[in-house]
C-alpha cells in the first residue's frame, strides 16, 4: 500500500529537472524569443466612397506583399457595424467573401479589417507576430469621445477615436510595417472621393451656426427700428405723450422694452430652428455596398436638398419681412394723403 502511494505521488508532484531559472533570465530568454511589438499608427485623411472591390483588392495588395516574407500564418477577418445596431463578423476572409451584399438592407456604418501575421525574421529563434488593423467609418460623435478621455489615459484610443480612418500597425521589424502602412495608404489614396456638397450647402454647413447667431441678436434691434418707424402711429394709440415726462419715459421705456424681449425670443426660436436643421445635415455615405447604401445615398441627397430648402426659404421670410414693414409707412403715408 505505501508502495502504491509513493508512486501516486511521485506522478502527482512534478520533479525539477535542471537547474533553476531566476527572473531576470527568463524575462531576458522571453523577450530574445518573444520580441515586444511596437505600434504605429497612420491617419488616413479624406472623405472616400468604399465599394465591395476595394475591400478585396486591399486584401490582395496586402497578400501580395506578404509573400516577399517568411510567413509561417496569416489570418484576415473583417467587421462590420451596421445601422439598427447590427454587427457582422467574419473570422476569415473566405466568409466574407460568400455574403450576398444584396440581400441586406442595412447601411454600413463603420468597417473594421484586422490581419494577423506571423512572419519568420532573422535574429529570432520564434516566428513573430504582426497585426494590422484598418478603420473606416463615419465620425465618433463629440459625446462618445468626450467619454473616452475621461475613462481612458491611452492617447493612441483617442488619437484613433478622433479620425473617421486610421491604419495601425503592431510589429516587431520596422521595414515590413512601413511596408504594409504604404500598401494600406497608398491603397486609400485611389479610393474614389465623395462627391463634394453644392456651394450652399457647404456655406450653411460650415458659417450656418455663425449666420444664425448673427439674426437671433440682430432680431431685436432690427425690430426695435421698424418700431420706430411707426412711431407717429403707435404712440397716440398707446397714449405716449410727445412732452417728456416721467409717467412718458415710464410708457416708452416698458414699450421699448417689451419689444426688445419680443425680438430676443423670436431671434433665439429663429437661430435654434436653423441650428437644427443644419445638425440634421447628413455626410455623403461613406460605403456602396449593400442595398442599404445605395438607398442611403439617395435619402442623403433629398434630405440636405430638403433641409436646404427650409433654412433658405426661413431666412428669405425674414428678409422679405423685414422689407414689407420697413416700405409699409411710405405706402399708409401715401395712401393718407
Amino acid at each position: 500500500m505505501n508502495g502504491s502511494q509513493s508512486s501516486e505521488n511521485s506522478s502527482i508532484v512534478p520533479q525539477q529537472t535542471g537547474a533553476n531559472i531566476s527572473l531576470d533570465d527568463f524575462k531576458s530568454l522571453f523577450y530574445q524569443l518573444n520580441a515586444k511589438p511596437d505600434t504605429e499608427i497612420r491617419l488616413l485623411p479624406g472623405k472616400k466612397t468604399l465599394e465591395l472591390a476595394d475591400l478585396i483588392n486591399i486584401n490582395e495588395q496586402i497578400q501580395a506583399k506578404l509573400r516577399n516574407h517568411d510567413v509561417t500564418a496569416s489570418i484576415g477577418s473583417i467587421n462590420f457595424i451596421l445601422s439598427n445596431k447590427k454587427i457582422k463578423d467574419y473570422s476569415t476572409w473566405a466568409e466574407f467573401e460568400r455574403e450576398n451584399w444584396n440581400t441586406i438592407n442595412e447601411r454600413i456604418q463603420t468597417v473594421t479589417i484586422h490581419w494577423d501575421i506571423v512572419i519568420k525574421l532573422p535574429h529570432y529563434n520564434l516566428p513573430q507576430r504582426h497585426s494590422i488593423k484598418l478603420r473606416i467609418g463615419t465620425d465618433i460623435p463629440p459625446k462618445d469621445i468626450f467619454q473616452l478621455i475621461l475613462t481612458s489615459d491611452n492617447i493612441q484610443e483617442l488619437i484613433e477615436a478622433r479620425s473617421s480612418s486610421v491604419c495601425k500597425v503592431d510589429f516587431i521589424n520596422n521595414i515590413i510595417a512601413i511596408e504594409l502602412l504604404n500598401v494600406v495608404s497608398n491603397w486609400y489614396e485611389g479610393l474614389r472621393d465623395s462627391p463634394e456638397s453644392s456651394f450652399v450647402h457647404g456655406f450653411l454647413k460650415k458659417q450656418g451656426n455663425f449666420l444664425s447667431e448673427i439674426i437671433r441678436y440682430a432680431s431685436p434691434i432690427v425690430l426695435l427700428m421698424i418700431v420706430c418707424q411707426y412711431s407717429n402711429y403707435l404712440f397716440p394709440i398707446l397714449r405716449i405723450s410727445d412732452k417728456i415726462s416721467v409717467e412718458t419715459l415710464q410708457k416708452l421705456f416698458i414699450f421699448l422694452t417689451a419689444i426688445f424681449i419680443i425680438g430676443l425670443f423670436s431671434g433665439f426660436k429663429i437661430e435654434k430652428f436653423i441650428d437644427k436643421k443644419i445638425d440634421q445635415f447628413e455626410e455623403y455615405p461613406r460605403f456602396s455596398i449593400t442595398r442599404g447604401d445605395e438607398k442611403s445615398i439617395e435619402e442623403f441627397e433629398n434630405n440636405n436638398k430638403k433641409l436646404t430648402r427650409q433654412i433658405i426659404g426661413r431666412i428669405t421670410w425674414i428678409i422679405f419681412s423685414i422689407l414689407v414693414s420697413s416700405s409699409l409707412k411710405f405706402i399708409i403715408r401715401y395712401m393718407v394723403s
